[in-house]
């Protein structure tokens, strides 16, 4: 089903492809991704020329601000953390684009996120595409009530933009099991 937030975020329909399909339709994204590494044709090289290392350094920065927005409902901050063309594939849903993703991110009245965490397992870098597999966690509070705390498992694919930031091109969870 796709959901469209231009209408509140009702769930509008069946994409046609089913469970199976998005899930395939997923991985061949990724695959993609990270086999279409861009090569500087000045250089030869991938991408700016940045070593690996600072790469990684540089997503895991990212994936954090990520995290510190979240928890703060600060939505500009997230805004600047996807690409344009974004995709975020939340359990039974699909937002495109920077502004759907806001309005999907965006503090609900009762809702307080209290902690937030990606903890990357696998970074596999190729050019201007990295896709990261990890785990995420989260603690939030409704209204007055007792924390809750849920973790499972994320792939977010990665993109170097022409101003050589890491921004979320594609980005996809499970909801806890």
């Amino acid at each position: 089903m796709a959901t469209d937030f231009s209408r509140g975020g009702r769930v509008t329909g069946r994409n046609g492809w089913g469970r199976r399909g998005t899930v395939a339709a997923t991985v061949w994204l990724c695959v993609a991704a990270c086999g279409s590494g861009a090569q500087d044709p000045g250089t030869g090289s991938a991408g700016a020329g940045a070593s690996e290392e600072a790469d990684r350094q540089a997503i895991t920065e990212a994936s954090r601000a990520f995290s510190a927005a979240y928890v703060a409902g600060d939505t500009a901050s997230i805004r600047d953390l996807y690409t344009d063309d974004a995709v975020l594939l939340p359990p039974g849903g699909e937002v495109r684009g920077r502004d759907a993703i806001v309005r999907y991110f965006a503090p609900g009245p009762r809702r307080v996120n209290e902690a937030h965490a990606m903890t990357s397992s696998e970074l596999r870098i190729d050019g201007d595409r990295a896709v990261d597999l990890g785990t995420w966690s989260n603690t939030w509070r409704i209204g007055g009530g007792e924390p809750s705390r849920a973790e499972e498992r994320y792939l977010v694919v990665w993109r170097r933009g022409a101003d050589g930031r890491w921004r979320i091109e594609i980005d996809m969870w499970h909801r806890p099991g």
